[in-house]
């Protein structure tokens, strides 16, 4: 039951952040061109990854790496998160990334 939650709660938390950077791309270029606030994603994304230590198997461990990885990034060097997501994709298509990711968790769900 618990598993199902996590993995809902992280879905929709994924879906809802790829549709925010599809409808509104320049609002948020512009929250997160702040270290601060990319600082407070990873810490998140780092928190919403403790979970899947109480977890086995390879798709909890796939989450626990995918999520401690982009939030410890974002957390230790916001810098180069915000000028690598500005330079290489417009903020759609990192949304449309997000929404895929989110669509892949609750697709492939255990």
């Amino acid at each position: 039951m618990w598993r199902t939650i996590y993995v809902s709660i992280l879905a929709s938390f994924l879906l809802v952040c790829g549709l925010w950077h599809m409808t509104m791309p320049s609002l948020t270029d512009h929250w997160m061109k702040n270290a601060r606030i990319v600082r407070a994603v990873g810490v998140l994304l780092v928190a919403l990854a403790v979970p899947c230590l109480a977890w086995s198997g390879w798709y909890f461990r796939t989450l626990l790496s995918a999520l401690t990885v982009s939030g410890i990034w974002r957390l230790c060097f916001p810098q180069n998160s915000i000028r690598l997501q500005r330079t290489i994709y417009p903020r759609r298509v990192h949304g449309f990334l997000l929404i895929g990711g989110a669509i892949v968790i609750w697709t492939v769900r255990p």
